[in-house]
This record gives structure tokens, C-alpha cells and sequence, in this order.
């Protein structure tokens, strides 16, 4: 357990007397100061709270008080800003952790999104995330399903399936879960959260392997495609970091049939089990897809399945990017240089080409795109939407010059993690993504017409399972 000091510049509490929920008083700080500062103004309480953290980064040191982590700063203030307060957390006391709420600020080093919601399934709380990794990203909400964030004398309901599937998706997008408990009374948190959390405890044991020293499988640490499968289902998957070949598909909504099929990203599957029985699941591998088949013990919350690798298969090398735009420092090379870190920006140009040279009339099945998760994957509001890639056309040509018309045209969907454009098999050198529009509206003036790809690459066949070659029939 960490503790997180919480210092709000909200104005609706700078009154003064605890009976309108505040300690604060004016008279007493200013006698404090030797002069007059009323702590009811923004600068006055800015003052105020920035002496207050001061004094508790110079009062409780990490070797007494080990258990306190940092500070998490809801909205910030213009004095903390003009008088250097986190720089000078930064300096006196590098051992805490600084989170800032709904703002992006450079030297937090988390931002929390707090309390997202609109999304479908309502569960996938990533879909409201605009922080791209490797920042460190909190997704905070209630845990009790209505009511205050602070104990209201309720023992409010805890929707079960809701957080947990927040908890697990988050997981699966290298998103830091900050579940919000009302307050203890008496050293008990109310009955219904107190029950949720035992329950989550031996539940999270049995899959704790795929959650523990994992990334978000489909995004910048590799793994197989998330989000929506067939037939209604819907999940995440995961990765081990000390393993790159070892899987994990999360299955948070279930296929209507026995049937699942997740896009396999170019990995070759050499074996499935469901990770709390231990049981071999029947699987098959071929056309960019591993399929599980007879799965009838689906769980009420999250089905979990370990899926071994031996690495991925078919995608070429050596290849050369470039485009028809691209902004000051974010050249098409950096899609291709195999560092998720650094990304081709279009310079909000659209239509915008990305064209991929080979060396050499090679063979080409599919292109694999990973943009840049630094925007909602839906329409929030006019102003925040998705700046993902809507309407397409793939090219190819064996001169560079002469295209000729396109082999794929098509339209992807505004999702999350890695996004793959199958393509007639041929053979060529040369490949060109043409990028008709994205799904920001124009009313998002800092999306509309954004495109950012982190990594891009041509897949030369799918992967086949362990024990075959590609292109030879799993049959």
C-alpha cells in the first residue's frame, strides 16, 4: 500500500471554515507570513498549499516513511507554476512520484484520465486515454458504481463485471489502474467495496501471471491484436516482458458460438491452454488468424488464454519508408526504424502517401500499421476525437513510378492497437498506403487531419503454426 498526498486547486473549496468542508483560514496563515494573504483567491491559497507540500516533502522522509509515494496534483496552479513547485519537488525530494489530473503536464510523471465513460463497451476505459506510452498512465475512477468519490454515509453498489473489466483492459494497454475507494470508517472500507476486494484478490491469484510483468499486448511492446473479435467478443491481450513469445488473450465479452479468432500480429502459435484450469485448447493457425475452437467454459468476467510462440514470421527487412508529407523532425524513416519511441508525423495532410521500398520485387501479403495512441479511439466531443486512419488505398509497383490501380481499397476502424490491411498476395518492390482521411471531425482543430504512425511494415506471408511453413495448409 503507497500513499499519494492529493492537493486540489479546485476553487469550490477555497472557503474558509470547516463548515463548508475546508480547513482553511486566512487569519491564522497570514499571522504565519507576517503579512496579509487570503487564502479564499487562487494566488493566496496557490501560496498557501505550495508552503503545505514544502512542508511535507521536508517533514516526512522517505527513509521513515517509506510508504509515502508522491503527490497527485488535481488541476494545477498558476503560483505553483511561476515559483518552480515541482521543479523544486524534483530537487528535494527525486524518491517522489508526481501525477497530475487531466493535464499532460511534461514534468508529471503520470497523468490520470479521471472517471472516463461513453465508451462501448462501457468496460474498455483505454478507449478515453490520450496519453501515448511509454508515459506512465492512470486511468482513476469510483469504484462504487454511483455516488461521491469521498464516504458519504452510503454503502454504495460495486458493479463487478464494469471494474473488472476496467482493471484488465487497462492492464492490457499499459494503463495504471487508480480504483477510487470511499473513505474507511473505523478501519473498514463499507461492506460492498469490502467485498469486492477480497473477491477481486482470489480472483486476479488465479490469472496473476498474465497481469504481473506484462504489457499491453497489439501496441508498442508487441503481441497479438485487442479490441473487437468475432462474433461479439471483445478483450485485450498481454505480453510478458521477459518473455516477448508468451501471450495472453483476455476474453472480457464472449463469442456467441465455442469459437474465437484474434488476428495473430505474425506470431507462430505452438500451443494454447486456458490459464486457471491448465486444459490444451484446440486451436488452428492460418490466413493472419489463430482460431480457438471448442471452448464452452467461458468465465462470467475474464477468460484467460496462455498462448506460446515461437516468435513472429513473415515480415521483411531492410525496408525503406518514406511519404508525401511529413512534419519537421518526424520523417516516414522513423515508422519503419523499429523504435516505437519515434513516429512519422503527415503534417495534418491528407490525402498523404506512405510508400515502402523493398530493395527488390518481393513477395506481399499484408501491411501492419501501429499509429500513435495519443487521441481517444472515439468521438468524446467535438473537440475530442479520434486522429486514426478512416479511408485508404494500397498501391504497388515494381518501378516506383507506374502504380497502376489500387489492389485494396477499404476503411479502418477508429481502434486501438496494431491494424493490419490484408492484401491480394503478389509481388512487388514497392508499396504505397494512400491515407484518403482520418476520423477527427474538423471541429477538433488539434486532430482534424492528424496522423501519426509509430511503426509500419509489409508482411510477406502469414505465419503458420510451429511445425509448419508459411503458406502450407494447417489442414
Amino acid at each position: 500500500m503507497k500513499v499519494l498526498v492529493y492537493m486540489t486547486d479546485d476553487p469550490q473549496w477555497h472557503q474558509e471554515g470547516l463548515s463548508s468542508g475546508s480547513w482553511l483560514n486566512s487569519s491564522a496563515y497570514s499571522a504565519y507570513k507576517g503579512r496579509n494573504v487570503n487564502i479564499t483567491t487562487r494566488d493566496g491559497f496557490g501560496e498557501f498549499s505550495y508552503d503545505r507540500i514544502v512542508e511535507v516533502t521536508q517533514r516526512y522522509p522517505q527513509s521513515e516513511y517509506p510508504a509515502m509515494a508522491g503527490f497527485w496534483i488535481d488541476n494545477d496552479n498558476a503560483y505553483w507554476e511561476r515559483n518552480g513547485l515541482y521543479e523544486r519537488i524534483r530537487r528535494d525530494r527525486p524518491d517522489l512520484m508526481l501525477s497530475n489530473n487531466n493535464e499532460d503536464t511534461p514534468i508529471m510523471d503520470t497523468i490520470s484520465n479521471e472517471q472516463k465513460t461513453g465508451m462501448s463497451p462501457g468496460y474498455d476505459y483505454p478507449q478515453a486515454v490520450y496519453t501515448a506510452a511509454p508515459r506512465l498512465i492512470e486511468a482513476c475512477y469510483k469504484l462504487p458504481s454511483s455516488g461521491a468519490w469521498w464516504y458519504s454515509g452510503s454503502n454504495s453498489q460495486v458493479d463487478y463485471r464494469l471494474n473488472i473489466g476496467r482493471y484488465i483492459t487497462n492492464s492490457g494497454s499499459s494503463v495504471k489502474s487508480n480504483m477510487a475507494e470511499t473513505a474507511m470508517v473505523n478501519g473498514r472500507f463499507p461492506s460492498n467495496q469490502e467485498a469486492y476486494n477480497n473477491f477481486l484478490n482470489g480472483y486476479l491469484n488465479q490469472i496473476w501471471e498474465s497481469i504481473d510483468g506484462t504489457e499491453g499486448g497489439g501496441y508498442m511492446y508487441g503481441g497479438l491484436k485487442p479490441g473487437f473479435w468475432n462474433d461479439g467478443a471483445h478483450g485485450v491481450t498481454t505480453v510478458k516482458k521477459n518473455n516477448p513469445n508468451l501471450h495472453y488473450i483476455h476474453v472480457l465479452t464472449r463469442p456467441s458460438g465455442s469459437t474465437l479468432r484474434v488476428r495473430d500480429n505474425g506470431y507462430k502459435v505452438s500451443r494454447v491452454t486456458n490459464l486457471r484450469t491448465g486444459a490444451a485448447v484446440s486451436f488452428s493457425q492460418s490466413g493472419g488468424t489463430v482460431t480457438l475452437t471448442g471452448v464452452s467454459n467461458w468465465d462470467q468476467y475474464d477468460t484467460v488464454f496462455k498462448v506460446e510462440t515461437a516468435g513472429r514470421e513473415g515480415i521483411h527487412s531492410g525496408v525503406v519508408l518514406s511519404a508525401t508529407a511529413s512534419a519537421s523532425g518526424r520523417a516516414a524513416s522513423a515508422a519503419g526504424d523499429g523504435n516505437y519511441l519515434t513516429y512519422w508525423d503527415s503534417n495534418k495532410t491528407t490525402p498523404v502517401s506512405l510508400n515502402f521500398d523493398l530493395g527488390s520485387a518481393k513477395r506481399v501479403q499484408y501491411v501492419g500499421i501501429n499509429q500513435r495512441e495519443d487521441s481517444v479511439s472515439y468521438a468524446r466531443s467535438a473537440t475530442e476525437q479520434s486522429a486514426r486512419i478512416r479511408d485508404y488505398r494500397v498501391f504497388v509497383s515494381n518501378d516506383g513510378t507506374n502504380w497502376g490501380s489500387p489492389v485494396k481499397t477499404g476503411a479502418l476502424p477508429s481502434h486501438r492497437g496494431v491494424q493490419l490491411i490484408d492484401i491480394p498476395a503478389t509481388t512487388a518492390r514497392h508499396v504505397r498506403v494512400e491515407i484518403r482521411n482520418t476520423h477527427a471531425a474538423s471541429s477538433d482543430s488539434t486532430r482534424y487531419k492528424r496522423l501519426r504512425v509509430d511503426e509500419a511494415w509489409i508482411g510477406s506471408a502469414y505465419a503458420a503454426p510451429v511445425g509448419m511453413s508459411s503458406g502450407q495448409s494447417p489442414w
